[in-house]
């Protein structure tokens, strides 16, 4: 003869049902959120052509502070030789808002597309595109 469902059988199989649809929808948003991480990284088009070390080198993090500033970036210049690398403050920082402020260089504003870093230091009126990728000190 065929089983009954007691009382605790179904409601073992309505909580199933819940985690299942909890586990999906924490699932399908999981690509947004891996999407807003990707930016986080090394962009840099530095190399040694010419025998020493030019260009720029730019790795971002989120350094873990609470509140409104918890994004980082170290900043290096190189123009013949490395320059000293800065630590900056890049608060709100977004695929469509990259700012900080540089001891040298001055103020950047820029926007990452297609893993790729693009923008300005005003100051200087200086333009640069950097690639994601390893850093010039890992090859």
């Amino acid at each position: 003869m065929g089983r009954r469902l007691s009382a605790t059988s179904l409601g073992d199989i309505n909580m199933i049902k819940y985690f299942l649809f909890i586990l999906t929808l924490f699932i399908s948003t999981l690509p947004s959120a891996l999407a807003q991480n990707n930016i986080y990284g090394i962009y840099s088009d530095m190399d040694a052509s010419g025998g020493e070390p030019s260009g720029f080198e730019m790795f971002f993090l989120n350094d873990g502070r609470p509140g409104k500033c918890h994004d980082t970036v170290i900043f290096q210049a190189a123009e013949g030789w490395p320059q000293y690398p800065e630590m900056l403050d890049c608060c709100g920082f977004s695929p469509t808002n990259v700012e900080f402020v540089s001891i040298k260089w001055g103020k950047f504003v820029g926007k990452i597309e297609n893993d790729t870093l693009s923008g300005e230091f005003i100051d200087m009126k200086y333009k640069i595109v950097l690639k994601k990728g390893m850093s010039y000190w890992q090859k």
